[in-house]
């Protein structure tokens, strides 16, 4: 691992325990053992250190997607494996949540640069469960109304956040097994024929 990679990876860590407000370069370089300047060196500015961490962020989030895209054309075992993986971090650490879904709450003090990689992210994942919606009502599995895709995937989203915001406000995991077994229905089991 690079020195900037190093910096982003804790950076990324700060963000999750403290906010993006908490958090400093001196935090960072404390932690690596440098001095700020060294920091500066990679990221001339908290905000572009913090656009580079979401960046990241979102790459790996795009990765594991198409990951789940590639191991199964069932949409609604994608949407269960989605929801299974946030289950999973809250269930092993109800601090760990989405990144965006942290900084979102910060907005009002967020730069731009920031705030547009935030946006994009939740655009992405807004994209990839309307098409996994419409995947299901192709295939008549969609409980929805299908002209109501959109904006079913924008409810599974704000659902999904929702869900991990309150697991870590009330430090139960429990608390998204809730949107879990609210958001599965959405999309109807495969029917085995015999």
């Amino acid at each position: 691992m690079n020195r900037s990679e190093h910096i982003i990876n804790v950076a990324n860590r700060l963000i999750l325990e403290k906010g993006y407000s908490a958090f400093s370069y001196a935090d960072v370089a404390a932690e690596i053992g440098i001095q700020k300047a060294s920091i500066h060196y990679h990221f001339p500015s908290k905000a572009n250190l913090v656009q580079n961490v979401v960046g990241r962020y979102r790459q790996e989030v795009r990765a594991n997607l198409n990951k789940l895209n590639s191991l199964t054309d069932d949409p609604r075992e994608k949407l269960e494996q989605y929801l299974s993986y946030w289950e999973s971090c809250l269930r092993s650490r109800a601090m760990d949540i989405c990144l965006c879904a942290l900084l979102a709450s910060e907005i009002p003090i967020l730069p731009e640069e920031v705030i547009g990689e935030i946006r994009g992210h939740f655009r992405d994942l807004t994209d990839w469960l309307a098409r996994l919606l419409r995947d299901a009502a192709d295939k008549n599995r969609f409980a929805g109304d299908g002209e109501a895709i959109e904006e079913t995937a924008h409810t599974i989203l704000a659902c999904v956040h929702g869900g991990m915001l309150a697991s870590r406000t009330f430090n139960d995991a429990g608390q998204f097994d809730m949107v879990k077994k609210r958001m599965l229905p959405l999309i109807a089991a495969k029917t085995v024929t015999a």
